[in-house]
């Protein structure tokens, strides 16, 4: 573990919930943030934008700007249509969960294909291959960040060496990614100064305590707002 916010000074992290295709209240959310930039994941399905979000995502990991998580959404797709760079073949059947009930069918129409092949055509092997290499877990200075939560019956240091390789060790709608029952808990010798931060829950505000952080206030649905967490402050900005 890193050092906690009583040993040093925190770093200004903006920790921002689930996108799912908003490229509009991506922007309006990016434009308030401050520090480093950490999506919780999900980045795509239910909206209209998936290629506007993809790019301005993957552009500003690339330029130093930001880091994502693995979400569930990302997932399910990449057990859809395989990544080689992991050696991970197409399931037709997760291909098909993931179009009907994870909203991947906005992605196709966004994209304008389909199919798998189509999609695979569309997103292009380096799109494929830098959702694949996403990290399912993120450590910063007073701060631990995953998709969905932890285990609470599970030590924290287990959990960490589980998800520092996911795709080896985690299969089958792993909890960390997909589990909404745990998600207020915190894992077993989880540090008091240091908080785990999450998306995947949709709230209707975002939860911020000196512990555990949810700052899914979309779900990707319509009429909704995407939501940033400035930590430490715990001011919260939305789109």
């Amino acid at each position: 573990m890193r050092m906690g916010r009583s040993m040093m000074p925190a770093m200004t992290v903006t920790f921002i919930g689930d996108v799912h295709g908003w490229s509009v209240r991506l922007d309006a959310v990016l434009a308030q943030a401050e520090g480093d930039i950490v999506l919780m994941g999900d980045l795509i399905d239910r909206g209209p934008d998936a290629p506007g979000v993809l790019d301005r995502v993957r552009a500003g990991c690339a330029a130093g700007r930001m880091r994502c998580l693995l979400g569930n959404h990302e997932y399910a797709l990449l057990r859809g249509i395989g990544a080689p760079t992991i050696g991970l073949e197409a399931d037709p059947r997760w291909f098909d969960l993931w179009r009907e009930r994870h909203g991947g069918a906005c992605v196709l129409h966004s994209y304008r294909v389909a199919d798998v092949r189509g999609l695979r055509r569309a997103l292009g092997a380096d799109l494929i291959a830098w959702l694949a290499s996403l990290p399912w877990c993120m450590q910063g200075q007073g701060w631990i960040a995953v998709h969905a939560g932890m285990r609470p019956d599970l030590p924290l240091d287990a959990q960490l060496a589980l998800l520092a390789d996911g795709w080896r060790n985690l299969r089958e709608a792993p909890e960390h990614l997909y589990d909404k029952i745990h998600v207020r808990d915190v894992p077993p010798g989880m540090p008091e100064d240091c908080v785990l931060v999450s998306g995947h829950l949709p709230v209707p505000q975002p939860l911020v305590t000196a512990q555990r952080i949810l700052c899914d206030t979309s779900g990707g649905l319509p009429g909704r707002k995407l939501s940033g967490v400035i930590w430490p402050e715990g001011r919260v900005i939305t789109s």
